[in-house]
C-alpha cells in the first residue's frame, strides 16, 4: 500500500491585510517572517518543498527548505485563485462597489467567478493536476511527504474538495494564516482512499 502525506502550510501573516490577495504578491511582515520559521524547528518528516511563485510563499519556503537541506521548488499550480479586478483591493471597498457580484461568487462561486478572474473549473483542474503528479512521484518511489506552503484558498481548496464539499462551502474551513492541515492520500491495490489528519494547527514560537 502507498501513502501520500501532503502538508498544507498556508503562509504567514503577511502585508495587504483585509483585501482580495489572491495574485497580489504582498511581502511578509515580520511577525510572518517569524510565524514561517518556526516550521524550520522541527522536520516531521518532508522529503521535499513545493511552493507558490508569490513571494510570501516562496521566500519562507527556500528558508525552510535550506535549513532542513530539502529541494524546494516554485509550482504555479499552488497560486491562489485570480480574483480579477478585485485582486489587490479591500474587501470594504469591492463590498460596497460591486456587491451584487460578490454575492453571486459566495453563493455559488462555481457560476460567478470573480469579475476578470479565475474560474473554480480551472482552480480545480490545476490542483487536480498536482495531487495527481505528486501521486505518480509516489508510485514511482518518491516524495511520501511533501510540505506544500501555499494560500488559504487553495488550502480550502483542496480540503473541500477531498471531504465532498461544495464550493460555496468552502470559505466554512477555518485555516489561519501560519497554519498547517494534513491530507493523506492512499492506495492500496486498485482501491484509492484518502484522509484529513488534522487542520488548521498552528505551531508554538510564532
Amino acid at each position: 500500500m502507498s501513502v501520500l502525506t501532503l502538508d498544507l502550510l498556508r503562509h504567514g501573516d503577511a502585508e495587504d491585510d483585509g483585501c482580495y490577495r489572491g495574485r497580489t504578491d504582498s511581502a511578509l511582515t515580520a511577525l510572518g517572517e517569524r510565524q514561517m520559521l518556526a516550521y524550520a524547528a522541527a522536520n516531521p518528516g518532508w522529503q521535499r518543498v513545493l511552493c507558490s511563485p508569490l513571494r510570501r510563499c516562496a521566500e519562507p519556503a527556500r528558508q525552510i527548505a535550506q535549513r532542513l537541506t530539502l529541494e524546494c521548488a516554485e509550482d504555479a499550480r499552488l497560486l491562489e485563485l485570480d480574483f480579477g479586478r478585485w485582486d489587490g483591493r479591500p474587501y470594504a471597498q469591492v463590498w460596497q462597489q460591486e456587491q451584487a457580484a460578490v454575492l453571486a461568487f459566495w453563493q455559488d462561486p462555481d457560476a460567478n467567478p470573480p469579475p476578470g478572474g479565475e474560474s473554480l473549473a480551472n482552480f480545480r483542474a490545476r490542483l487536480d493536476s498536482l495531487q495527481r503528479c505528486l501521486q505518480q512521484r509516489l508510485q514511482a518511489g518518491n516524495d511520501a511527504h511533501v510540505l506544500l506552503l501555499t494560500h488559504g484558498g487553495v488550502v480550502r481548496a483542496l480540503l473541500g474538495s477531498l471531504l465532498g464539499m461544495e464550493a460555496r462551502h468552502w470559505s466554512q474551513l477555518r485555516i489561519d494564516t501560519a497554519s498547517l492541515s494534513r491530507i493523506r492520500l492512499g492506495q492500496d491495490g486498485a482501491h484509492r482512499w484518502c484522509e484529513v489528519a488534522f487542520m488548521n494547527r498552528i505551531m508554538a514560537g510564532g
